[in-house]
């Protein structure tokens, strides 16, 4: 079965690894997909809505976190029409290399005070608690 001409597109796995939520993660895949080898696209809000299964504001809100993310750029485009007035066509989406992932703070260990008093460790900053 021949399904939208066979084509497929590639991300990489690391692009779970940064937390986006579904709707990011689909607009970034579309976006991605749109792009090919380009990797540049222009679909207008309404297309990536409606390709993501969500509404227009759920997307551009999307497009703006993955643009502040560092995922992708977005340039606003004009046209001039046949009357000589400038007005505003499709965004042109520009797909970046993905950010680099940021270390993880360490999470705080403690040690159960054993019941009757004891001593807790905090083992990332070597405090002592006494109980």
């Amino acid at each position: 079965m021949n399904i939208l001409g066979g084509k497929f597109f590639q991300l990489s796995n690391a692009i779970f690894c940064y937390g986006l939520k579904p709707i990011q993660l689909a607009v970034y895949s579309y976006l991605v997909s749109c792009a090919g080898q380009k990797e540049k696209c222009w679909p207008a809000m309404k297309t990536i809505a409606a390709c993501c299964g969500c509404p227009e504001n759920a997307a551009r809100d999307a497009v703006t976190e993955l643009e502040y993310r560092g995922f992708i750029r977005k340039v606003s485009t004009y046209m001039d029409d046949r009357f000589g007035r400038t007005r505003q066509t499709s965004n042109t989406y520009y797909i970046l290399e993905l950010p680099d992932l940021r270390r993880p703070r360490p999470q705080e260990i403690y040690r159960e005070v054993p019941i009757g008093g004891g001593e807790m460790y905090n083992q990332n900053e070597g405090n002592k608690y006494t109980g």
